[in-house]
C-alpha cells in the first residue's frame, strides 16, 4: 500500500512539474523534478525531465548523469537518446554523441533528424568529409526535409565550398522560408564571398522573422561597415548595446565604426567600455591600448599593450598594434621590433616560406649580395627605399626587386647594382630580405627591450621603464629619384598651356571610399571635402592643378565651381610615373591627402602641404606639425573629434603667406 501511495504522489508531482515546465518556469520544474526523485530514485521521465530542463537552462554537465540513468529504464525511447547526445555535443563528448544519435536513428530510421546529429557530430570531431557524405545521403532519401538542407550547408561551409554551401542553404530556405537560421547562415556566406547586396536581404529576412535574432543584428551591423555606411553602422550597435550591454563585441564594433569616422575620442571610449566588459581578452585590451595611443595618452596605451603582450605573447595583433603606436610617437627603433609583424609580410613570408627570408643583416656587409624585395605598396616602397641606400652605403652589393610600374624610375638609382621587376626570377644573392625590414636589421638595439629574435614570431619584451623617453633618432633621407630631361621639358611645356605660375597641386582623396569598399577587410582611405579644401585654397593665387588618381565623375568640375576658378585636369599622369615624377618636380605648391605622389614628392626634392587625418599613419607622427621623414613638409591635422576646420584654417593662412 505504501508503494502505491508513493506512485500516486509522484504522478501528481509529476503533471503539476510538466505544466510548470510548459508554461516556461523550469526552475519550479526542476525542483518538482527533484522531489519526484526522492521519493522513486529510478523515476525515468522525472530523470529525462530534469536531464533535458538543465540542458534548457545550459546547464549540460549537470544534465549528462539524469539522461544516461533515464536510458538505461527506457533503451528504446529515441527521442530521450537524442537529448542525452545533445548534452555530449555540448559537453564536447562528441564520440558518445555520435553513438547516441546512431542508437536513436536506427529505432526511428524514418525521421531525419537524428541522422542529421550524427552529422553534426562527426563534424565536430573534424570529420567533414564523412559529414557532407552522411548528409547527402540523407538529402537523396529526405529531400524536403530543410533542417538536412540547412546541416549540409554548414559543413560545405566549413569545407570552404562557398557556392555549394549557398545552393544548400538556398534550398534550406525553400523549403521553409520563415526558418531564421538558413537566411542568417546565407546571409553569412554571401557577405564572406563580397556578395554585399544580396546578403543584406537575407539579414533582413533572417530579421523580418524573428525581430531578436541576435546574430543576424550582429551580421547586418558589421555588413554595414563593410560597405562605407558607418552612420548606418553605428547605430545599429547602438541598438544591440542596448540590449546587450555586458557584451564587449559590439562596443568593440561601435568604437570601429566612430573610428573610421574620425571621432577618436569616442571611439576610445567604446574601446574603453569592451576592456571593462571582458578584462580578460587580450584583443580588446590591445585595442584599447592602441586607441589610447590615437588620443595622446602615450604612458597607458604602452602599459595596456605590453600588458596584452604580455598575456598572449603568441598574439600579433598586440605587438602590431604597440609597434605603430612606438613608431607615430617617435620610439623608432622599439617600433621596428614589431613592424616585423604587419600583416602584409606575415603573408609575404608564408607564401615565400621556401625563400629563407632574413630579419637582420650582418654588421659588415661590405661585399655581400643582398636582395631586397617589396611587399607593400607603391607609397611604402619609395618610403622605405632610403634604407636600402644606406645598406649600400655600407658597401653592400644591392639588388631590388621592385613593383612594375616603378622599376624604370629605380633602374637610374645609383645605390643599386641591380633593379628586375617583381614578375622577374629573383638575382641570387646572400642574404634575402623585405624592405619593410630594412629599419631593424639596420637600427641600433631598442632603447626599452631586448633585442629581437631571427624570427618576427617570437617578440622578446620586457616592461617599459616610466622615465623611457620618447625620441627619433635621425632618419635617412627620401631615396632621391631625377626625373628625365624629356619628361621635364613635356610637363613644363602642358604647364604653360594651362595657365601661369604659380602651380597647385591637389590630391583630396586615396584609397578606397567607405561606400565602395565591400570588403570585409576595412581598407585605409584618406579625404577631404572639396568644399572645404576648395575654401582652404580659395586666397591663394596660381594655377590649380588636379593629380587626384582616378577622379570620381564630376569631381573636378565641382571643385572649380567650389573655387570660383579652372582647375586642370592632370589625373591621367598617375598612370604614367614618369611624367607624374616631373610634374611634381615642376609644382610651386603641392597639398593634398598622402598618397605615392607625397613620396614621390620628397624624392624630387620638393616640399608639401599634408592634411593627415586621424588617427594618423606612423610616418606622419601622432601630433605635431612636421615629421622626420618628410623634413620640409607641413602638416595639418584633422581633430581628435573629426573636425577638419582648424587644420583648414590655418591651411588657408598659410597659403595666404
Amino acid at each position: 500500500m505504501a508503494y502505491d501511495m508513493t506512485q500516486t504522489q509522484a504522478r501528481q508531482r509529476l503533471e503539476r512539474a510538466i505544466a510548470a515546465h510548459e508554461r516556461g518556469d523550469i526552475d519550479a520544474a526542476l525542483e518538482a523534478y527533484r522531489q519526484i526523485l526522492a521519493i522513486v530514485p529510478d523515476h525515468p521521465v522525472a530523470q529525462n525531465l530534469l536531464g533535458t530542463g538543465l540542458l534548457q537552462l545550459g546547464r549540460p554537465a549537470e544534465a549528462v548523469p539524469y539522461l544516461e540513468r533515464a536510458t538505461r529504464f527506457q533503451r528504446d525511447n529515441p527521442n530521450l537518446l537524442a537529448n542525452l547526445a545533445q548534452a555530449y555535443l555540448a559537453v564536447r563528448r562528441y564520440p558518445e554523441a555520435c553513438e547516441a544519435f546512431r542508437k536513436a536513428s536506427r529505432l526511428a530510421p524514418k525521421e531525419a533528424h537524428f541522422q542529421v546529429g550524427v552529422a553534426a557530430a562527426l563534424a565536430l570531431q573534424g570529420k567533414l568529409l564523412d559529414a557532407e557524405a552522411l548528409l547527402r545521403r540523407q538529402a537523396q532519401r529526405f529531400p524536403t526535409a530543410p533542417l538536412v538542407w540547412l546541416n549540409l550547408g554548414n559543413v560545405l561551409r566549413d569545407l570552404q565550398c562557398p557556392e555549394a554551401a549557398i545552393d544548400a542553404y538556398r534550398k534550406a530556405a525553400e523549403l521553409e522560408p520563415r526558418d531564421p537560421e538558413a537566411r542568417n547562415n546565407l546571409g553569412r556566406v554571401l557577405h564572406a564571398t563580397g556578395r554585399f547586396t544580396d546578403a543584406e536581404a537575407e539579414y533582413r529576412a533572417c530579421l523580418d522573422i524573428d525581430t531578436e535574432h541576435m546574430a543576424a543584428r550582429f551580421n547586418l551591423a558589421s555588413l554595414t561597415m563593410d560597405v562605407g555606411r558607418l552612420a548606418e553602422a553605428e547605430s545599429i550597435w547602438r541598438d544591440i548595446i542596448a540590449l546587450e550591454p555586458q557584451n564587449p563585441e559590439p562596443h568593440a564594433f561601435l568604437a570601429a565604426a566612430l573610428g573610421h569616422q574620425g571621432r577618436l575620442l569616442e571611439a576610445l571610449s567604446s574601446h574603453a567600455a569592451a576592456a571593462r566588459c571582458a578584462p580578460g581578452n587580450t584583443k580588446h585590451l590591445a585595442h584599447y591600448g592602441a586607441a589610447l595611443m590615437e588620443v595622446g595618452r602615450a604612458a597607458e596605451s604602452r602599459r595596456a599593450l605590453i600588458h596584452a603582450l604580455g598575456r598572449s605573447p603568441d598574439d600579433e595583433t598586440p605587438a602590431q598594434l604597440l609597434g605603430n603606436a612606438l613608431l607615430a610617437h617617435g620610439a623608432l627603433q622599439d617600433g621596428w621590433t614589431d613592424y616585423g609583424l604587419r600583416p602584409a609580410a606575415i603573408r609575404f613570408r608564408d607564401k615565400h616560406s621556401k625563400l629563407g627570408l632574413s630579419y637582420t643583416v650582418p654588421a659588415d656587409v661590405n661585399g655581400r649580395r643582398i636582395c631586397v624585395l617589396r611587399e607593400q605598396g607603391l607609397g611604402d616602397e619609395i618610403f622605405f627605399l632610403r634604407y636600402a641606400r644606406v645598406l649600400a652605403a655600407r658597401g653592400a652589393r644591392v639588388s631590388y626587386c621592385a613593383a612594375t610600374k616603378i622599376t624604370s624610375l629605380l633602374a637610374r638609382v645609383p645605390h643599386f647594382a641591380q633593379v628586375v621587376d617583381e614578375s622577374a626570377p629573383l638575382p641570387d644573392a646572400d642574404i634575402y630580405i623585405l624592405l619593410g625590414d630594412l629599419p631593424h636589421a639596420l637600427g641600433a638595439a631598442p632603447s626599452s627591450r631586448l633585442p629581437f629574435s631571427e624570427s618576427p614570431r617570437e617578440p622578446l619584451m620586457r616592461e617599459f621603464a616610466e622615465a623611457t623617453r620618447i625620441y627619433w633618432p635621425a632618419v635617412p633621407e627620401s631615396i632621391a629619384l631625377e626625373p628625365l630631361a624629356e619628361s621635364l621639358a613635356r610637363m613644363r611645356q602642358k604647364l604653360a598651356t594651362v595657365g601661369p605660375p604659380p602651380y597647385i597641386g591637389l590630391t583630396w582623396r586615396a584609397g578606397t571610399p567607405p561606400e565602395q569598399q565591400d570588403s570585409v577587410s576595412w581598407m585605409l582611405y584618406k579625404h577631404i571635402a572639396l568644399p572645404d579644401l576648395a575654401t582652404a585654397i580659395s586666397a591663394s593665387g596660381g594655377t590649380v592643378i588636379a593629380l587626384q588618381r582616378k577622379p570620381a565623375p564630376g569631381e573636378i568640375e565641382t571643385l572649380a565651381q567650389a573655387l570660383g576658378r579652372a582647375v586642370h585636369d592632370f589625373t591621367a599622369y598617375n598612370e604614367d610615373l614618369e611624367s607624374m615624377l616631373a610634374l611634381l618636380a615642376l609644382l610651386d605648391e603641392y597639398v593634398g591627402v598622402s598618397n605615392t605622389n607625397m613620396h614621390l614628392r620628397a624624392a624630387v626634392g620638393r616640399n608639401a602641404r599634408v592634411l593627415v587625418p586621424a588617427p594618423a599613419e606612423w610616418r606622419w607622427m601622432h601630433s605635431g606639425r612636421s615629421s622626420p621623414w618628410f623634413p620640409g613638409f607641413k602638416i595639418y591635422r584633422q581633430g581628435l573629434d573629426g573636425d577638419w576646420s582648424r587644420a583648414l584654417a590655418r591651411l588657408a593662412r598659410d597659403l595666404e603667406t
